[in-house]
């Protein structure tokens, strides 16, 4: 039942006959508090703009995020989800050759190698949290000669930050000039404080990709955006289609960056529910789990226990749960899934259900 996406409840429960609302999603990395309080309010009092296009410019979102970042307008470009720009990166990049840092986000590759890039795969492991080191770095610019390298950052599934010292070697390549860095940080509003977008003023290679499906619970409407050089923004903005942002993905992308207290609510929610988990599932015996920072958490399976399809196949059909199967993902084996962090009734189902069923199947199997 393995996915090329986690958060696919429709076609899951298709397959079991059953409603998507009566399957817990451990799948999909979303925010459990669900989007921001008030937030329907706002679509029903500006619900009359719908007779309308939405705003060509983007330019209350761009003012938002602008605020939000301490960053100048001319550096953002937002668009229908951080996917739509990944697909445009290549285009606007105009590169030819490029390395991605594995286990990844899947559609990078689909992305670049529909626009005619050669893909280099530099695959990291789970002695360095599935994160690259300057060694290897060095070695692929060395080696392959790419004139881009894709990371992620918290890594994505392995949730890990880049260590600093690639982190330096990063902003000093982007800085240079020659390879292009391009950084995912969808999931990096969990630990805001590591983001790189302090350096981009020195930095005209560099490119970090945003997100606000995950951390403020909005995946339906489709908003994310990128945090890069003036050149850039330029070049991107003029090929991307126009009103690819709707008039009430504006509004709720607005209204979200001025909830303070729904953010600091969120923050302490998964930091202590994904530090419960992570404590709990090396209690249950044969876990491995990293040390993520971000809201979910990649866990290595028992030795002895039936792979992770089995695993997911057990407990959507005996709980209702569904658990991600990283199988998928270049890089890892059919001994890994992602654990979202949920809300703690939910997470306390989850564990209590793993824990009965590595009971049956180490011993039986």
């Amino acid at each position: 039942m393995a996915l090329a996406h986690g958060g696919n409840v429709y076609e899951i429960a298709s397959q079991l006959g059953r409603s998507p609302d009566s399957i817990l999603d451990y799948s999909a990395s979303i925010n459990p508090l669900g989007p921001p309080p008030g937030l329907a309010d706002q679509f029903h009092a500006f619900f009359h703009r719908l007779r309308h296009y939405p705003d060509i410019g983007n330019r209350s979102l761009l003012e938002g995020l602008s605020r939000f970042h301490d960053l100048s307008p001319d550096r953002i470009v937002v668009g229908n989800g951080s996917t739509e720009l990944i697909y445009w990166l290549p285009k606007v990049l105009g590169v030819r050759k490029a390395t991605a840092v594995l286990p990844t986000f899947s559609e990078y590759r689909k992305a670049f190698e529909l626009q005619g890039v050669k893909i280099h795969k530099l695959v990291t492991s789970f002695d360095t949290q599935f994160q690259p080191t300057v060694e290897q770095l060095e070695a692929v610019c060395r080696d392959v000669s790419p004139e881009a390298i894709l990371f992620t950052h918290p890594g994505s599934p392995a949730g890990t930050s880049l260590p600093s010292d690639v982190r330096g070697w990063i902003i000093e390549k982007s800085g240079r000039g020659g390879i292009v860095c391009i950084v995912d940080e969808v999931f990096v509003d969990f630990c805001e404080q590591e983001s790189l977008k302090t350096t981009l003023a020195g930095s005209p290679g560099l490119v970090l990709i945003r997100s606000m499906t995950k951390f403020y619970g909005v995946p339906g409407l489709r908003l994310g955006y990128l945090l890069t050089s003036e050149a850039l923004t330029t070049r991107m903005r003029s090929l991307l289609p126009p009103w690819s942002v709707n008039t009430l993905a504006q509004i709720a992308g607005v209204y979200c960056l001025q909830q303070e207290a729904y953010h600091a609510e969120t923050l302490r929610l998964i930091e202590t529910e994904r530090e419960w988990m992570r404590r709990k599932l090396e209690d249950i015996g044969g876990f491995l789990v990293l040390q993520g920072r971000a809201n979910y958490l990649l866990v290595q399976l028992p030795g002895g226990c039936p792979p992770v399809d089995r695993l997911q196949r057990d407990l959507l059909l005996s709980e209702g749960i569904l658990v991600r199967d990283c199988s998928s993902f270049e890089g890892l084996s059919d001994r890994y899934m992602r654990l979202a962090v949920r809300l703690p009734e939910e997470n306390r189902r989850l564990l209590e259900a793993l824990a009965r069923w590595v009971e049956a199947h180490v011993s039986s199997d």
